[in-house]
């Protein structure tokens, strides 16, 4: 029979490799100085992902949204932006609208209206690309949004986003929820390191 001490000292080599991989899975955000813009720039680790099914086309296929929440710092004054890039895994000729022009936010029972405002990341201060889709072409929209919606976002039961383009509305569903990353992003801005 194990003695209560040697039974907890096995429990706890038995778990420790579970908290390495709890506590990788969620990295501190990325913050550089941007070179090209002299603004100092912080990134989210992981964008939060929506999808959408395309089986009508093919197995396997998807429309997506990536959104990465990032925050700009140019001689003290701090911007919050979220750039979402709209995309597709299908032939381009039945890829969706991407000229999305704003994103519906639905996060538990509150919605935020996101309007594009016509500028690039590169406007704002962030040259370098981050987080967009990995060999598709996919301009950014970037949307303007304040500390207290961020982490309102993080913190919601249940997520979901609508493009709006040309007044069609596609409807996409949480496909890697990346919360605790967004959560970990507003502890860093808060000063919690």
């Amino acid at each position: 029979m194990l003695r209560p001490f040697c039974l907890l000292a096995l429990i706890g080599a038995l778990l420790q490799p579970l908290a390495v991989a709890v506590a990788r899975d969620v990295a501190p955000p990325t913050e550089y100085l941007d070179e090209q813009t002299g603004a100092t720039v912080t990134v989210v680790d992981k964008p939060m992902v929506f999808a959408r099914e395309r089986s009508e086309r093919a197995a396997n296929l998807r429309d997506y949204v990536n959104v990465t929440a990032a925050a700009v710092n140019r001689g003290g004054k701090i911007e919050y932006v979220l750039i979402a890039y709209v995309w597709s895994t299908l032939d381009p000729r039945y890829a969706p609208a991407i000229g999305a022009s704003s994103l519906l936010l639905q996060a538990d029972d509150r919605r935020f209206v996101l309007n594009a405002n016509g500028k690039l990341p590169a406007d704002l201060g962030i040259a370098q690309t981050v987080h967009a889709p990995p060999g598709h072409e996919s301009a950014p929209l970037v949307f303007p949004v304040d500390l207290p919606t961020l982490r309102f976002i993080a913190v919601a039961r249940s997520l979901a986003v609508q493009a709006v383009a040309d007044e069609e509305a596609i409807d996409y569903e949480l496909w890697d929820d990346q919360r605790r990353s967004l959560g970990r992003f507003v502890e860093f801005l808060n000063g919690q390191r």
